[in-house]
């Protein structure tokens, strides 16, 4: 019969981790599934300026991060959403998208959307299925 599924919670590290009750990652089964992650530093503040290509590096190097942390890799990921505050930022955003993702290539939904504060250009979430085990 079943044993006991391990789940594994992946801070957010951020002010609005503790105010709105989430984590960066959640790992369950065999799945991981990280938050929508917008481009800031520890502190909450933006990273890179009003470039959306700056932007999504900084948010694709936390999804990684936090990937890693749950015991997934890139290869894992399935299921991407990419969140453009404008879709002017598609090219400059989907070239740092494919500077992660070219090899494993998941499925993609982009969508146009009022992010938390203006000057946030992208956010992006992750859905990822660990096809290795968790030791």
């Amino acid at each position: 019969m079943g044993g006991v599924t391990r789940r594994i919670n992946v801070s957010a590290n951020t002010p609005w981790a503790s105010l709105l009750a989430y984590s960066r990652a959640v790992a369950v089964g065999g799945q991981v599934f990280v938050s929508g992650t917008l481009p800031v530093d520890p502190q909450g503040q933006l990273v890179g300026g009003e470039d959306a290509y700056l932007q999504a590096r900084q948010v694709l190097a936390l999804i990684v991060a936090a990937l890693g942390e749950a015991g997934a890799e890139v290869s894992d990921v399935v299921r991407m959403r990419i969140y453009l505050r404008d879709y002017e930022d598609l090219e400059a955003v989907a070239r740092a998208q494919l500077e992660v993702f070219e090899h494993c290539r998941p499925a993609c939904t982009v969508l146009r959307a009022d992010l938390a504060r203006r000057e946030f250009r992208v956010q992006m979430d992750a859905e990822a299925h660990i096809t290795t085990s968790l030791s």
